[in-house]
């Protein structure tokens, strides 16, 4: 089983890093979009998630992941992605193995990036 897990955790971490790079390229209303999820989701499912059981926590993982791809479906990519990104953050910390930890680590940077962002305001008319 932990063999899995490990795998699970390589697999995960690869995932992100191709996330990683379509965040970076994205426009600033698609990242505002990214960004603007993990602010109003990340807290709740934190906490959600880590008081779960694991039945629990599969439930929260499954309906997260139902959610990714009803968004993904709607053409609504850059909430799918921080929706993801919360997934793989809180799916990384109950993983074990060195992969688990690097993935960790960036999405906790991440997250922490998204929370501190501000989204710039259109300059308002001066007349």
């Amino acid at each position: 089983m932990n063999l899995w897990r490990e795998a699970r955790a390589n697999v995960l971490r690869k995932r992100y890093e191709g996330l990683r790079r379509r965040i970076a390229a994205a426009d600033p209303a698609a990242k505002a979009a990214c960004f603007g999820v993990v602010k109003s989701s990340f807290g709740f499912l934190s906490r959600r998630y880590a008081s779960a059981s694991s039945a629990e926590r599969k439930e929260v993982l499954k309906h997260a992941s139902k959610t990714i791809h009803q968004l993904s479906d709607s053409g609504d990519w850059p909430r799918a992605l921080g929706l993801t990104i919360i997934v793989l953050n809180l799916e990384a910390g109950h993983l074990p193995g060195n992969d688990a930890a690097v993935l960790k680590e960036a999405t906790d940077a991440f997250l922490k990036e998204a929370m501190a962002y501000f989204e710039p305001q259109p300059l308002k008319d001066a007349g």
